[in-house]
């Protein structure tokens, strides 16, 4: 290499950790891998010194963002690079006003565990989750009935509580129907049609997934089972071979292959897919004959980091290894449904089988423990495969596997009905309610389902910007607090993919319109808008909404990336659903269905620039009934015909318009009265978004003072999608790319 490619070589492969949420010193290299000379400058040497040192604002200044930039050098070439780093402010000093009474029931004889976090109020007005520590540790057995009282006192606080137990002869856990009440064509039923940003979104990450070197995705799984790297570059940034995270994207990127093949039925995606599996299949048989590695274990590195959780040794000296394993687990197990690969399901089955032999030896509380450690602890949604893996197998080993990830610093609070998300990591526990109706759907148990209907209904009502998204810093913060809580670290892409993963699990039993409204409004202004236009395969980690934002796309192998690969092939996943013998249309969206059990065809043929014009042509095998949603958007009395007779007298029930169709072919116009209408949030009256239909528009402006409106005033449209006011161009946000924009703007007095 000539000294222009060591530099350019030192800059990509060159990773510093997660800086988009810092608590932690830097380790700031003066030398790069390739031979580089590395200098470090920081903006602000008293928070972020050039020496990669520390210093966390103090609790209430808020977080802080920082430039850092390195400047590579080798021979006559030097070249500068900016890192932006977010440096968490301090945690808070509580001072407790009370706690929530703990009420609780044990059974005679059944070991019993004490909450290992209490829902803690405090004198500033936040409800947050505290450890407690109980007199004589958290694991009870009672030998008879009764009332008994147990104390403890808060973590590091000194503050006494108690906790009231009812002691039962015998406890019935509540159950509840697992029978959906809805059924999704999901599994390549639906597919999009036309040309439109749906449609491209998909081809240009088909186009990306085609683009990729297999054998550089199975580097690090290559490397660490002693097995030739096939000549393959490392993978870089958050998969780099010296960050403890690598091998999380080539989980998400066997997610993505499979999606892609349902979506699209590429030959050429199912046999990457296929090789993928081939090689991994290896990687775990040679991995298995190592010294110190046990049957059944595959990641991109051995079992240490494993031994150091269990020793709770902290982030950064590891990173989330269970947080790895899953997205691996959930790649396998995508390759197995959507490609019926059974070598995927055989590898998946020995590693969920490593996963039960490793946990059970534990107890309780050392998996608690190890689950509240921040960032090392994350485990996305292992809760979540292990329940697949149960349901697929029928093993119940993979059951008591998924329960021992039960989280109850955030289960207890949701299944008391009290919202204590205040202070909690988003997307670290929004996997862990997917996973929690997961063991619902193969146990029954309500408990489950109450506590994830509960989450959904918090996260989306109090905690929702107008786009979608959810959190500000990666992290929940207080309730209704949106409009204070707008700057350039807000709405995480990964927490979107994962609540539209829970909307849909909660949808099939729910059927509730208003949760599709939720799905639509995501699914558009958010995970559509996070995308780098093109076939780059980027999204964004961030989307911000502070004044003059703008998106940054980070090539590193983020989360966000990762989820970004696998998101734009779920577009048609929940277009349509069956209800019975009924067919509900949810999203309006260009697309074909084909109901082969009914002997239906649907057509639907949209205009994105005109969201509120839609038309469906049916070739009909027998009478049937079809639910049109009621859209939150549609701001008058819908226009229904069919075969150029308008619909006189349209019935309306929970959200949606029901038609009875006949057998043979018809086309249906609908019609829904969409104009600009304005958002505010519940916080700040004072602030607005306009949205134009289902999307949320954004101005192009680069001043970071918010712009300020007249009441009444309302952008005009020019062409397409296309607005402006007073001179500004509005755009969708998903049609913004480069330019700084505004979402929230400021009514004039």
């Amino acid at each position: 290499m000539n000294a222009e490619e060591i530099v350019k070589k030192d800059m990509e492969a060159l990773y510093l950790g997660n800086l988009n949420t810092v608590e932690f010193d830097l380790d700031l290299p003066d030398k790069g891998k390739y031979g580089s000379d590395i200098k470090w400058r920081s903006e602000h040497e008293v928070y972020l010194g050039s020496d990669g040192k520390i210093r966390r604002p103090s609790y209430g200044m808020g977080n802080r963002t920082y430039s850092l930039w390195g400047t590579f050098s080798f021979g006559a070439v030097s070249a500068t690079k900016e890192y932006k780093v977010c440096i968490l402010e301090d945690h808070p000093r509580i001072r407790v006003k009370g706690i929530e009474p703990v009420n609780l029931e044990a059974e005679v004889g059944k070991e019993f565990f004490l909450p290992p976090s209490l829902i803690v109020y405090t004198e500033e007005g936040e409800t947050l989750m505290h450890p407690v520590v109980w007199e004589g540790g958290s694991k009870r057995k009672y030998g008879q009935q009764g009332r008994r009282t147990e104390t403890g006192i808060l973590d590091d606080l000194s503050f006494q509580v108690e906790a009231q137990i009812n002691v039962k002869e015998k406890l019935e856990k509540e159950k509840k129907d697992t029978k959906p009440k809805m059924r999704y064509f999901d599994h390549g039923e639906a597919v999009l049609e036309g040309d439109n940003r749906l449609t491209q979104a998909q081809d240009e990450m088909s186009r990306f997934l085609l683009s990729r070197d297999d054998d550089q995705m199975l580097y690090n799984f290559r490397e660490a089972a002693g097995l030739d790297t096939k000549e393959a570059e490392p993978m870089t940034g958050w998969d780099a071979p010296e960050c403890s995270l690598r091998g999380h994207t080539t989980g998400h990127y066997l997610s993505a292959l499979a999606l892609c093949y349902k979506a699209t039925g590429d030959q050429k995606i199912k046999q990457k897919a296929e090789y993928m599996i081939r090689e991994l299949e290896k990687c775990q048989e040679a991995m298995g004959k190592m010294p110190g590695i046990h049957e059944g274990f595959l990641s991109g590195y051995p079992e240490e980091q494993f031994d150091k959780l269990e020793a709770y040794v902290p982030y950064p000296d590891i990173w989330a290894p269970y947080y790895t394993l899953h997205k691996i687990l959930a790649g396998l197990l995508d390759c197995f449904e959507f490609i019926g690969s059974e070598t995927a399901l055989g590898i998946a089955k020995k590693m969920g089988k490593w996963v039960y032999d490793r946990l059970s030896r534990l107890s309780q509380e050392q998996r608690l423990k190890m689950w509240s450690i921040y960032i090392a602890g994350e485990y996305g949604g292992m809760n979540d495969v292990l329940a697949r893996l149960y349901a697929i197998t029928g093993e119940t080993y993979y059951l008591d596997a998924a329960r021992f990830f039960d989280d109850e610093k955030l289960f207890f609070p949701m299944e008391q009905k009290i919202d204590a998300l205040d202070k909690m990591h988003a997307n670290q526990h929004i996997p862990q309610i997917v996973g929690a109706m997961e063991i619902f759907k193969v146990t029954g148990e309500k408990r489950y389902y109450d506590l994830s209907e509960f989450f959904w209904n918090t996260v989306t009502k109090r905690r929702t910007y107008a786009i979608g998204g959810t959190g500000e810093g990666e992290m929940f913060h207080c309730p209704d607090c949106i409009g204070n809580l707008l700057s350039h670290h807000t709405a995480e892409s990964c927490a979107s993919y994962n609540m539209l993963k829970l909307t849909k699990e909660l949808y099939q039993y729910e059927g509730s319109k208003e949760m599709m409204d939720y799905y639509e409004r995501t699914l558009f202004n958010h995970i559509l808008a996070s995308r780098e236009h093109g076939v780059s395969g980027e999204s964004v980690y961030f989307t911000p909404l502070a004044p003059g934002g703008k998106k940054v796309f980070e090539r590193e192998n983020s989360c966000c990336h990762g989820t970004g690969m696998e998101s734009h092939f779920k577009y048609a996943d929940m277009i349509y659903a069956a209800e019975k013998d009924n067919l509900i249309v949810n999203l309006f969206v260009e697309s074909s269905l084909r109901w082969e059990e009914k002997d239906v065809f649907v057509r639907q043929k949209t205009d994105m620039d005109v969201p509120g014009k839609i038309q469906i042509e049916i070739e009909a095998g027998a009478d049937f009934e079809m639910k049109i949603r009621d859209p939150y958007w549609n701001s008058g009395k819908a226009d229904i015909w069919m075969d150029e007779a308008k619909w006189a007298q349209l019935c309306e029930k929970d959200g949606y318009f029901c038609l009875d169709i006949p057998q043979g072919v018809h086309e249906i116009q609908i019609q829904f009265f969409c104009s600009i209408e304005t958002e505010s949030p519940q916080d700040r009256g004072n602030l607005g978004v306009f949205r134009y239909g289902p999307y949320i528009l954004a101005a192009v402006q680069k001043e970071n003072e918010y712009l300020k409106f007249r009441k009444g005033e309302r952008p005009v449209r020019e062409k397409g999608s296309r607005f402006r006011l007073r001179g500004i161009e509005f755009r969708p946000l998903f049609d913004i790319e480069e330019e700084n924009y505004h979402v929230y703007w400021k009514k004039e007095d």
